[in-house]
């Protein structure tokens, strides 16, 4: 339990209709009656119901001194608040002086300031969240597209505590059989067979796997589908590139090797949010400037979700990106101003930045790009894993493995196997914050914004 009381704005800084001050502690139904007076607010306030009232500055002897606000405050007691603490929300009017001044006033009752996601750390150490949960709160405060907002509501949810307890409540059990078996080491029909406990281990590293193929689609989610357009000099990646976005970004010129560096934007289409990056164009034997432009292209290449590859008709069919682990959709470009007549086996989508045809076919590719990405099934599972999911999921799925592989080769034995398994379940108990530590803490809640 903490011993302060904690105070910040809670909403953006800025003219608006409202700003919200949170007020969160064991002094906080106490502070705010310093600062404010309302009908039915003092000694028996009644929780989860608002009064309307005055908020005062305070005087240094901490007298009320003259109005800043009129306001509702909504007291909160806990466990039934947001970080499971007793805490007042000012609902003050929007705009930069009134929040200020409340939390001036607050502070001066005798509240700190939060630090950046205070109030939800709290809510984690005071069990109303997990740690991941928590994450999520990030992760929906920063989305940016329908579909990251909606799989982080299912994680906030709940979606990725459940799918970790189908790993963790089997291992759990084994583990207490294991330790068990090592208070009758006298009988053995209490010992837990070997081949058993592979299969159980087995079990657990393959639902590891199943979660860890969520990955790429979490780091999607929050970033967006990295598009990356690439093709010689002069082949129209510049006018593609402003006809995605339906707008003019990238200079275009009949000059060969404008562009010289990357250009970025983003576009969201139906929830999803693509990034295009128009790239300096391939080519043997380039200047030295330019060169430095390829090498950048190269790199971005590397980075890609998707690659649109593209060609004028009648170009070269050298494929520049035969070594290229992204999806690569190949665009045949300027379908205006050639007859092109396909195939059935023509692999090439036409399309023309000028009279925006073969558009529509583009986008339809890249939706179908997308969809193996599985970011509908990670937003409907509400599995929305970042890095440090990542990591620790893939030590659990190594160490699940040597120890099945033990098992059924080596038999380590009882103890040795409750201990690596013990190991195991730790890992897997900082995903959820089950197992935590200051420094992961501190890791994990510098990214909030204060207030949150």
């Amino acid at each position: 339990m903490h011993q302060d009381t904690i105070v910040a704005v809670a909403t953006p800084e800025g003219e608006g209709g409202l700003a919200v001050v949170r007020l969160s502690g064991p002094e906080a139904f106490a502070l705010a009656g310093q600062v404010f007076e309302g009908e039915g607010f003092g000694s028996e306030i009644d929780s989860h119901r608002a009064v309307y009232g005055i908020l005062f500055s305070l005087t240094d002897s901490k007298e009320k001194n003259y109005a800043i606000d009129q306001v509702l405050a909504l007291p909160l007691r806990g466990p039934r608040s947001y970080t499971g603490e007793d805490t007042v929300e000012f609902f003050c009017h929007g705009g930069r002086m009134a929040a200020r001044r409340a939390v001036a006033a607050c502070r001066k009752a005798g509240a700190r300031p939060a630090g950046p996601g205070e109030f939800t750390r709290r809510a984690f150490l005071n069990g109303k969240i997990s740690l991941d949960q928590a994450e999520a709160v990030a992760d929906l405060i920063h989305a940016e597209s329908e579909a990251a907002a909606r799989g982080a509501v299912r994680q906030l949810l709940g979606g990725l505590d459940r799918q970790l307890a189908e790993i963790e409540t089997p291992l759990l059990d084994l583990l207490a059989r294991i330790e068990g078996s090592l208070e009758f080491v006298d009988e053995e029909e209490v010992a837990v067979a070997p081949a058993e406990i592979a299969t159980t281990i087995r079990e657990a590293g393959g639902k590891v796997a199943e979660l860890l193929a969520m990955a790429p689609a979490g780091r999607l989610l929050r970033e967006g589908i990295h598009v990356v357009l690439a093709g010689p000099p002069n082949v129209g990646k510049s006018s593609l590139f402003n006809a995605l976005l339906e707008e003019d970004r990238a200079i275009v010129d009949g000059e060969a090797g404008t562009t010289r560096d990357v250009v970025s934007a983003r576009v969201t289409r139906e929830g999803t949010v693509f990034v295009f990056h128009d790239t300096a164009g391939l080519r043997h034997d380039p200047g030295r400037v330019e060169k430095m432009g390829i090498d950048r292209t190269w790199k971005k290449v590397g980075e890609a979700d998707i690659v649109l590859l593209l060609r004028e008709p009648g170009g070269s069919s050298e494929d520049h990106l035969a070594a290229c682990e992204a999806p690569v959709i190949r665009v045949r470009t300027k379908a205006d101003r050639n007859k092109i007549v396909k195939s059935l086996k023509d692999k090439e989508l036409s399309v023309s930045s000028t009279t925006g045809a073969g558009l529509p076919d583009l986008w339809s590719a890249l939706d179908l790009a997308v969809r193996g990405f599985r970011l509908q099934e990670a937003v409907s599972l509400g599995v929305v894993l970042n890095e440090r999911h990542q990591h620790k999921l893939e030590t659990c799925r190594e160490d699940l493995h040597l120890l099945a592989h033990q098992l059924e080769n080596e038999n380590p034995g009882d103890e040795v196997t409750g201990t690596m398994l013990s190991a195991i379940l730790s890992r897997l108990g900082e995903v959820s914050g089950r197992v935590f530590t200051e420094q992961l803490l501190e890791s994990v809640f510098q990214r909030f914004c204060v207030g949150k």
